[in-house]
């Protein structure tokens, strides 16, 4: 007998009852609906709800608030947030969200309710937190903003290169593997300096003080003024010093020094290479013990084998420029003329002194030229004739000095890191220049957030809004970096690589190459069965196992609600 399909309804369900089920693993509609005040009479949604539904909108399909209703018209409500909840799209459409973001804004604990989340579903995987990396990231948005909000959208320095946008700032605090501790909305001309003690004062409040002598905080170098060393260093209400990792600004004026100190004594310990690929840079380093502000500090110089790009076209832009002047320089003392040998020389050797510091031999000499003149100017007289006199020139031949440029860029080559990690045994040169390296994490992060795919433009005009669809952002984050932690951990035990679209191996899939991966699944529902289509072969089934669970997810709506 032919199956009736009139009754039948086709979902594209894509990655949806994956992130609803993370959603509800990592608990983040409970917590919010623990701390968010809203009336269960009034409101046929909770806030906590409502939220994971941005959620899975943000990481499905990108859409600005007054299409999330039509979003929800293709998807099986049942399955993402259980029968019991006989969820509708329409409590999606663009009031009820305006509504939940207002609830989130009033609860005035957004940057608490992101570490409460954060720190459970660290606690719920066991995940070590001894690694602290933390950065922020600028997030251009256009037009003008109401509300009285702290939020500041202003001008700032762009981090996307937009200095022409308004913006705000995302701060992330995440552990090594690049799962969020602790999240924060910034105004958009906050400076990474004056931020770093709000991030440091909210680790010391949140962490105990055993699992703050765990902590190792890593940071950029705004991390490094006195004033952030000194509170790093602080000693109060039995709550240990911070250790921390970060680099030494070149404009501290310690680094020049230690620097110099370095290529002077030549003691330098092998690193080798930190990772496995075929260029990787290869590292040596050299550590001294350096007081500041009343604190010994351990300061590492640490030289690479590979010049960073920028830094090499900085240094070869610098070398042209220093020719041209030279060469100009040059060239005009050459046309001076001088009345004797001794006056040309005298100027070559003031010339030399003027530019001794360049990465250039300057080789001078001195030639000597029979000059004729008439006594007077105009037109000689008839049979008048000249006088000769002797004049002499200065000659400067510029020749590029290989070793001074080698040691340039020996010197460009360097970096300086500085921690209060004084035990070397412990903590070798090494261990804390892969710390350090580990800061990519956060930056990994941010790359994901910054993807269309989660973060286009912001469809909100008040700016109280704004804020709190920012930390839904943050929450999104979040969730795409637990599955792509538990794939990975996953992995670990598993003998072959995960299969990706377009046949790509891979051990260390990204939370964006997951998610593609899901987003050809269908599921076809008659009455109260469903049936899973899967375009992309077993390999999709395997990424759902490899994140903990299994096709059911698309096929049974959860017990007792989402």
């Amino acid at each position: 007998m032919p199956v009736a399909i009139d009754n039948m309804r086709f979902f594209r369900a894509g990655p949806a009852a994956l992130i609803a089920r993370l959603c509800d693993v990592l608990k983040i509609a409970e917590i919010i609906d623990a701390v968010v005040e809203w009336d269960p009479v009034q409101c046929h949604l909770s806030p906590g709800n409502r939220v994971k539904a941005l959620i899975i909108n943000l990481l499905v399909d990108r859409e600005a608030l007054y299409h999330v209703e039509r979003f929800y018209e293709n998807q099986d409500l049942e399955v993402l947030f259980g029968a019991e909840q006989q969820v509708r799209p329409r409590d999606f459409n663009d009031d009820a969200l305006g509504r939940a973001l207002d609830k989130l804004f009033a609860s005035g604990q957004l940057k608490k309710l992101f570490s409460s989340i954060a720190l459970t579903a660290a606690a719920t995987h066991n995940v070590p937190i001894t690694g602290i990396h933390v950065d922020t990231t600028s997030i251009s948005v256009q037009g003008a903003y109401e509300g009285e909000g702290d939020l500041d959208i202003t001008f700032g320095f762009s981090k996307d290169h937009r200095p022409d946008l308004k913006q705000f700032l995302i701060g992330l605090t995440v552990n090594k593997d690049g799962l969020p501790i602790l999240g924060q909305s910034l105004g958009g001309n906050t400076s990474d300096k004056s931020w770093y003690p709000e991030v440091i004062e909210e680790l010391v409040q949140t962490l105990s003080p055993a699992k703050l002598k765990e902590v190792i905080f890593v940071a950029d170098c705004a991390l490094v003024t006195k004033d952030n060393l000194a509170l790093l260093m602080q000693e109060e209400d039995n709550k240990p010093a911070l250790q921390f990792i970060s680099l030494l600004p070149e404009n501290f004026g310690l680094n020049e020094e230690i620097k110099a100190e370095a290529f002077r004594t030549g003691t330098w310990q092998e690193i080798g290479k930190l990772s496995s690929k075929k260029d990787a840079a290869y590292y040596k380093s050299q550590s001294f013990v350096r007081e500041i502000g009343g604190h010994d500090f351990r300061l590492i110089v640490v030289h690479s084998t590979t010049l960073d790009k920028r830094k090499e076209n900085s240094l070869l832009k610098k070398w042209a420029k220093q020719r041209e002047v030279l060469e100009k320089a040059a060239q005009a003392l050459s046309r001076r003329p001088f009345a004797c040998e001794a006056d040309a020389k005298k100027a070559i050797e003031l010339f030399l002194r003027e530019y001794r510091h360049q990465p250039f031999i300057l080789k001078g000499t001195v030639d000597e030229e029979i000059a004729s003149s008439y006594v007077r100017p105009g037109r000689p007289k008839k049979g008048e004739q000249p006088q000769n006199t002797v004049v002499y020139h200065a000659h400067i031949r510029i020749e590029e000095d290989r070793e001074a440029m080698a040691h340039e860029k020996d010197l460009a080559s360097t970096f300086v890191l500085i921690t209060n990690l004084m035990d070397t045994k412990a903590y070798p040169d090494r261990a804390v220049l892969k710390e350090y390296k580990e800061q990519n994490a956060v930056e990994r992060q941010f790359r994901f957030l910054k993807q269309p795919v989660l973060l286009g433009p912001i469809f909100l005009k008040n700016k109280n809004r704004v804020e709190a669809m920012s930390f839904v952002f943050q929450l999104a984050l979040l969730v795409a970096a637990y599955l792509e932690y538990r794939v990975r951990k996953s992995l670990e035990q598993e003998e072959s690589p995960l299969i990706l679209p377009g046949k790509r191996k891979s051990t260390n899939p990204t939370a964006r190459a997951l998610l593609e991966m899901f987003d050809y699944l269908l599921v076809v529902k008659q009455g109260s069965d469903r049936a899973l289509i899967n375009y992309h072969g077993s390999e999709v089934i395997r990424a759902l196992e490899l994140a903990g669970f299994g096709k059911e997810i698309y096929l049974f709506p959860p017990r007792g609600g989402g």
